[in-house]
């Protein structure tokens, strides 16, 4: 067993008798454990990437990225909606860059609005750094 804290959570990593991956879940959090098995795609790890998968858990965490029962809207179709709706036109986003090593990186994200106001963000992918980007232009609307 392997326990990761940060922020008053603790990322559990646990095997199975006879499997070589090793599931995870947040102790004394059931119901944010539940949220998290339903967000992410892997839900069991090679022990060589757990650290990677640490930081993605704390990260999904951290930026309230999880998916809640009722299924919220993905922040950026939400900002791609509104914006149609409003000026008629699309959202652009680039990748400013990325740093880190390969198994960790940090992913810099832009959105640019068609009125030409820009928002920036990072986060271990490209989708976790569009959809903070995204967040932030939807707290301006």
């Amino acid at each position: 067993m392997k326990e990761f804290s940060r922020n008053n959570l603790t990322i559990v990593f646990y095997q199975k008798e006879n499997d070589q991956k090793f599931s995870f879940l947040i102790k004394c959090k059931e119901e944010l454990t539940e949220q998290l098995l339903a967000t992410v795609k892997t839900k069991r790890v090679n022990e060589d990437k757990i650290k990677y998968a640490v930081n993605g858990i704390f990260d999904l965490i951290e930026n309230n990225l999880l998916i809640t029962k009722k299924m919220e809207k993905n922040p950026i179709i939400e900002l791609a909606e509104l914006v149609q709706k409003q000026f008629g036109a699309n959202i652009a986003t680039k990748v400013l860059g990325k740093t880190g090593a390969d198994h960790m990186p940090t992913v810099s994200v832009e959105i640019e609005l068609p009125d030409g106001r820009t928002f920036k963000a990072s986060g271990t992918n490209k989708r976790i750094a569009k959809q903070i980007a995204a967040e932030k232009a939807l707290a301006e609307f």
